[in-house]
């Protein structure tokens, strides 16, 4: 392949857009430019794009290309021609991409005339394309079915339990210590948006922690109440989460949601973090029944949780809800659930 040039415009991403990142050739970008500037409902901003000469022969030098393009702005669709690139740098962009929680689109040039004989799932604007990662919840039908069976689940436990469970969870965390009885906790959703999570207070009154910038939670936490300990090894704290799911901020099946300052920290030292944002967070999912759940300070068991999570944005089926929504009631009752 003969070696392309990155063009950096000097216009900084937009946070009101969909940020997309080209690496293909010139008439590429210009396709998609032209496009993207037509596209005024999903309101897109394009930047990057490459031609036929400069590319840095080191992976570690096109990074820093693509990091001087971007900043700390998060880039929603990365477009890629991987054609006759050399391993090392098509592997090199794909990292780089989904650092960035980027969603990866394979397209090849001369195949704008595919578009039209295509499903939707094989296409991305102006051009035919092949996504990296295969996401059933991207279905229309499937989005249904699953807000169908979490508006049913919240709605059984908000009238069904809160209306006297939160009365009485709300006298014992007052009698164990000072402080509000649920705290809204800001953290990371959907594709990046920030929401405020409920839960019932576990731990002695801290206004930092309470907004979600606290220090990380760790096994035999001594900032853990007595009830607090009971909540969490039932998963009882969480019940108020389903007001979370109800206002669709939150689904009950999904990856695990972090605080803002845990989410900060993690998303660059674990491997593909941000790729668990192509889906609502949950109150419970696929790691949490696996006992990948509670505290975030081992790396390790942290980067299995997130090897689980995009096994689940991967294989996503509504029976597979039904399982995991199964497990997860017999761990509670049972004491089994490895939170702490």
């Amino acid at each position: 392949m003969s070696e392309p040039h990155i063009h950096i415009h000097t216009k900084q991403f937009n946070k009101n857009k969909k940020n997309i990142f080209l690496l293909g050739s010139r008439e590429e970008y210009k396709i998609l430019k032209t496009w993207s500037e037509q596209d005024t409902k999903n309101r897109f901003h394009l930047n990057g794009w490459f031609h036929d000469k400069e590319i840095p022969n080191s992976p570690l030098e096109l990074v820093d290309k693509y990091n001087s393009l971007t900043g700390k702005e998060n880039v929603d669709h990365f477009i890629m021609d991987p054609s006759d690139m050399a391993p090392d740098i098509l592997q090199a962009s794909i990292d780089w991409a989904e650092s960035k929680g980027s969603r990866i689109h394979l397209i090849q040039s001369e195949t704008t005339y595919l578009k039209p004989k295509l499903s939707k799932k094989y296409r991305f604007g102006p051009f035919a394309s092949v996504p990296l990662r295969q996401e059933p919840l991207s279905n229309r039908f499937n989005q249904i079915r699953k807000r169908t069976f979490d508006l049913l689940l919240s709605s059984i436990v908000l009238f069904g339990i809160m209306w006297w469970f939160y009365p009485l969870m709300g006298f014992l965390i007052k009698l164990n210590s000072r402080g509000p009885v649920i705290i809204r906790q800001k953290r990371v959703g959907l594709n990046g948006h920030i929401y405020n999570c409920y839960k019932f207070r576990t731990m002695v009154s801290n206004e930092k922690a309470e907004e979600g910038y606290g220090e990380i939670t760790i096994t035999d936490d001594d900032r853990i109440t007595v009830i607090g300990s009971f909540l969490r090894i039932s998963n009882l704290d969480e019940l108020p989460q389903f007001f979370n799911v109800f206002l669709s901020n939150m689904s009950a099946i999904g990856p695990r949601p972090n605080p803002i300052r845990e989410d900060n920290e993690i998303s660059v030292k674990v491997n593909k973090y941000c790729i668990r944002r192509f889906v609502k967070p949950g109150i419970t999912g696929l790691a949490a029944i696996k006992g990948y759940r509670g505290g975030t300070e081992n790396l390790y068991l942290m980067q299995k949780r997130i090897d689980y999570d995009i096994e689940y944005i991967e294989n996503w089926s509504f029976w597979l809800d039904i399982k995991i929504a199964a497990i997860t009631f017999w761990q509670m009752i049972t004491f089994d659930t490895g939170a702490h």
